[in-house]
């Protein structure tokens, strides 16, 4: 996690990106928007849609780190970092994307604080948008009711978005947490609206897919959710180009190994991505993890891995 100064200044080149002009009138809504799933994108397009009717800015607020931290001591793992999902949004068509510092100062926030101090005098309130189970001010206490009576009172909209279900299940970042841990990569898919994703920064490693003919990129991925272990065809984006890639998370139980990794093999690429960020999106499951007899057998089972991979991925 990035210290606070650090975090800070991201945030201001961030506003400096996206508002450059002083805010004057907004519509707008608040959450963590972990993941951008699908019920997210229909709160957004509400704002998106309400803010280009009334021809001012739409703007999200979104808080880092997530608020259950301050609240109960532990946070959940993130679906989305924060850099992706400020990309998310902005692909949605939100003019301003603002990440809060969810600090404890910011969690003892009163309702009204957070809403006269914040959403009143600091964005120019006219609409906001929330779902129909938003929270906000200190241990949660405000909900959507109070903030229809605080709209009243400051002169601002409220508009409520009821849940939005899938297979008769509402749909919740929790939803999609226990997808991804449970390796269901479709249900994922489907609840996210995408592929599920992750972005690591190129390490370097032991060097053992060099010695057997597969060369990998070792990633430092931040702490997000992860599927479980094993092999996996996932498409890998180093910039704007993408590249059909095996992606395996494990302790390399072939050489040993205790330290879980999580490393990339990408087809038809030449060349270094070390000290490269590259970004991965799953497609699907190949196999489990195992231990082999040797090198040899390893690189063997990688050759049908690789085939199998670029049959998943071309179609």
């Amino acid at each position: 996690m990035q210290n606070i100064e650090d975090k800070a200044q991201d945030e201001k080149q961030e506003e400096d990106v996206l508002s450059p002009d002083p805010i004057q009138s907004t519509v707008l809504t608040f959450g963590v928007f972990d993941g951008v799933h699908v019920a997210h994108q229909i709160v957004i397009k509400r704002v998106v849609d309400r803010a280009k009717a009334l021809n001012i800015d739409s703007v999200v607020i979104s808080f880092d780190p997530h608020p259950a931290l301050s609240i109960s001591g532990k946070a959940p793992l993130v679906i989305t970092n924060t850099p992706e999902k400020i990309e998310l949004l902005k692909k949605q068509g939100i003019d301003r994307v603002i990440v809060e510092d969810f600090n404890e100062q910011f969690a003892q926030l009163s309702p009204q604080e957070f809403v006269n101090g914040i959403l009143v005098n600091r964005f120019h309130v006219r609409e906001v948008v929330v779902g129909y189970d938003c929270a906000f001010g200190k241990d949660k206490i405000g909900d959507r009711w109070l903030l229809k009576e605080l709209g009243q009172e400051y002169g601002f909209g409220v508009y409520v978005v009821e849940p939005y279900r899938l297979s008769g299940v509402i749909v919740s970042s929790t939803r999609i947490r226990t997808a991804i841990l449970e390796g269901d990569l479709e249900l994922t898919s489907k609840l996210l609206g995408r592929p599920y994703s992750i972005s690591g920064l190129v390490v370097s490693g032991k060097g053992i897919g060099r010695e057997i003919g597969y060369a990998t990129a070792n990633l430092q991925i931040p702490e997000q959710v992860l599927p479980p272990a094993g092999v996996y065809a996932v498409w890998v984006y180093v910039g704007e180009t993408q590249f059909d890639g095996i992606l395996n998370m494990g302790i390399q139980p072939t050489f040993g190994g205790d330290e879980f990794r999580i490393e990339v093999h990408l087809l038809r690429f030449k060349g270094s991505l070390y000290g490269q960020k590259i970004k991965m999106s799953f497609v699907k499951k190949i196999r489990n993890e195992k231990a082999f007899a040797g090198p040899e057998e390893l690189a063997d089972q990688i050759r049908r891995d690789e085939a199998t991979a670029r049959k998943i991925l071309s179609s």
